[in-house]
This record gives structure tokens, C-alpha cells and sequence, in this order.
């Protein structure tokens, strides 16, 4: 399955910085503790089982990527829907831990090269997505790094600035983000990305006791990336995972 990259330069993989070596600074380390616990605290995350989101790119009101995630975060299986590059629909069912799995294009496995390749792009695209629903539930994760860079006011009110870089696997440089944190409310309340100043918006809703990303607006591309209705479920049909003929949009 191929998978878009014309607008993944807006959403930040241009923006790639070598991810530092140092271990976190105490002051980081305190604030993602309290960012956790304002979000519903760091024991529900760890048991939370199955997780439903979509991955919906906008800018000018247009659509152009639209993606569909569930990933059981216990044993690392994964289902991704996305339209390939012809709009036939695809589906790659793999492990994110192993990095192993199926590729399918209109319900017809892929082998040799296009399987690889397709399995290649998921994992990649698992990475970029995840980041945008989870990275605060996220920022003690090995191969994840934090700077404290300072207090900063927005529109009045002040925030923990904190820089994230996530390791990449298999390179040498990591994705960085410029994390805003309310010291009002300790949520992520906006990022830029990489060498890219703008602002992200984050919005939440709250699911099964958690605070999970809905949705991500930036006012200065006319641009949203949107989380759609996210799901945190303790059982999901095996076939979700299994069977290629299955959809997510029948998922409830």
C-alpha cells in the first residue's frame, strides 16, 4: 500500500532535529508528571487495552489525508486503513513491536517488495499519527527526550515550555516538538514542530477516565488534523485484527 506524502511537510517531517543525549532535567520530568495526572494519571494509561482514532488531515477545508488506527496497546497489534495513492483501499495489519504483519490492497495480499514496502510506510505512519493522539501520555518513554526551555505567556496566560524529541528508529535524528503547558489546567495545550513556529491547538476528550487528543488546529495554515471519535475499549472482535475484509467504521 503506498502511502501519501504531499502534506506530510505540513504536518512536520520536514522538520527532523538530532534528538540530545542527556537524561531529562528534573523540571521536565515534573511536569510530565503533572500533565499525566491532570489527564487522568499514569496507572489508567497503563491499563488502557485497545485504542480506535483516525488520523484526518484538513487544510482550506479540504480533506487530504484521511487514516483509520486501532492498536491494542498490550501485545502491540495494529490495523491501519488508508487509500492508496490510486484510492483503492488498503489495509496493513502488523505488530508495531516486530514490525511484522499482512498488506492488502481492495482485499488482495501483497508479497515481496510491495509487502515490505507497505509494512515499511505503516510503521512509519504509526509513529508520525501516535504522536498527535498520545505523545503527552508518552514523554517518560525510553527514546523519548525533554529540555525544559522556560515560562512563556500566551494570550495571557503562562506555560511550561518544554522541548520533546522522539528517537526515530533507524536513524540517527529524532521528530522535535516545542511543547506548551498551562500551568493553569497541566495539559498540552499547544506545539509547534521542528523548525516550523507555528501553533498547534490542542483540543481533548475525555474517554474512559483518560484525556486523549481530538483534535489539532492551526490558524495560520488554515490547516486541522483531527483525532475523530476516539475509543478506548477493553474488547474488540478478533477479526478487527485478523480479517482485512473487516472495517473500522463498523468498529463500536
Amino acid at each position: 500500500m503506498e502511502m501519501k506524502t504531499g502534506i506530510r511537510a505540513l504536518i512536520a517531517l520536514s522538520a527532523i532535529m538530532r534528538a540530545p543525549a542527556a537524561a531529562p532535567e528534573p523540571k521536565a520530568v515534573e511536569i510530565a508528571r503533572a500533565m499525566m495526572q491532570a489527564m487522568g494519571g499514569e496507572a489508567a494509561w497503563k491499563q488502557a487495552r485497545y485504542v480506535r482514532f483516525d488520523f484526518v488531515v484538513k487544510t482550506r477545508g479540504q480533506v487530504r489525508i484521511e487514516r483509520k488506527h486501532l492498536w491494542d496497546r498490550q501485545t502491540g497489534r495494529y490495523r491501519l486503513e488508508e487509500k492508496s495513492a490510486n484510492d483503492s483501499p488498503g489495509v496493513v495489519l502488523f505488530n508495531v513491536r516486530d514490525r511484522r504483519g499482512t498488506a492488502y490492497v481492495s482485499g488482495k495480499k501483497l508479497e515481496g517488495e510491495p509487502a515490505a514496502a507497505a509494512l515499511k510506510g505503516a510503521y512509519r505512519t504509526y509513529r508520525m499519527d501516535i504522536d498527535w493522539l498520545t505523545l503527552p501520555w508518552r514523554w517518560l518513554d525510553p527514546g523519548v527526550h525533554l529540555k525544559y526551555v522556560g515560562e512563556k505567556s500566551l494570550q495571557g496566560q503562562a506555560f511550561d515550555v518544554v522541548e520533546v524529541t522522539v528517537d526515530q528508529p533507524g536513524a540517527a535524528e529524532g521528530m522535535r516538538y516545542q511543547a506548551y503547558v498551562s500551568r493553569r489546567s497541566h495539559l498540552l495545550e499547544h506545539w509547534s514542530v521542528g523548525a516550523d513556529n507555528g501553533l498547534w491547538d490542542w483540543q481533548y476528550t475525555k474517554v474512559g477516565g483518560l484525556q486523549l487528543a481530538s483534535d489539532h488546529i492551526n490558524t495560520q495554515k488554515d490547516a486541522s488534523i483531527s483525532m475523530g471519535t476516539v475509543k478506548v475499549l477493553d474488547n474488540v472482535d478478533e477479526a478487527f485484527l485478523t480479517d482485512p475484509a473487516r472495517r473500522l467504521a463498523t468498529l463500536k
